[in-house]
């Protein structure tokens, strides 16, 4: 499949009753169209228990050395009522050589691209559905770049919810 117009959301199934098998999953996984995107999707499905959710220790990303510059993981921040970046590889470092970390939604983005992370969240921490949306971002340095995250639930110790996520350029 080839890459929708920008912006676009692509929403996953649901997976609060357990990450579904087959047609859905497969129906899901036919949209991711970048490889390494499809390299940690596999993964993340490789590290649900049964039909569970992965828990955060199960997932080790030295296990797939390829994707960490371009890995996030995002907290929700219940104050803000949107999530907040807690990790992210070099790939996310702003053009001036700063970090996103610690930074949510609202300091990140505006316009299109904001509404679209803020659906994201709702179905990734709520509906705990994994995402792909592309999106595009303006830079002080350089007009505007376009992007896409695939982004997954994950629980953690608390049974909490963090999303894990990889980012490309499209």
């Amino acid at each position: 499949m080839g890459t929708p117009s920008i912006p676009f959301l692509l929403k996953g199934p649901c997976c609060a009753a357990g990450v579904p098998s087959g047609s859905e999953i497969e129906r899901f996984r036919g949209q991711i169209a970048n490889r390494e995107a499809l390299t940690f999707f596999d993964y993340w499905i490789s590290k649900c228990s049964g039909n569970d959710m992965p828990r955060k220790e199960r997932i080790d990303p030295v296990e797939i050395p390829e994707l960490l510059s371009a890995l996030f993981i995002e907290e929700w921040d219940a104050e803000l009522q949107q999530s907040r970046i807690r990790l992210a590889g070099e790939f996310h470092r702003e053009p001036d050589g700063s970090s996103i970390q610690n930074l949510a939604v609202d300091d990140l983005s505006s316009g299109l691209t904001n509404e679209i992370w803020k659906r994201c969240d709702h179905y990734n921490f709520f509906e705990l559905r994994p995402t792909i949306c592309g999106y595009s971002l303006e830079h002080f340095d350089r007009p505007h770049r376009q992007h896409a995250d695939l982004a997954v639930p994950v629980r953690d110790g608390s049974d909490s919810v963090l999303v894990y996520g990889y980012s490309w350029r499209l």
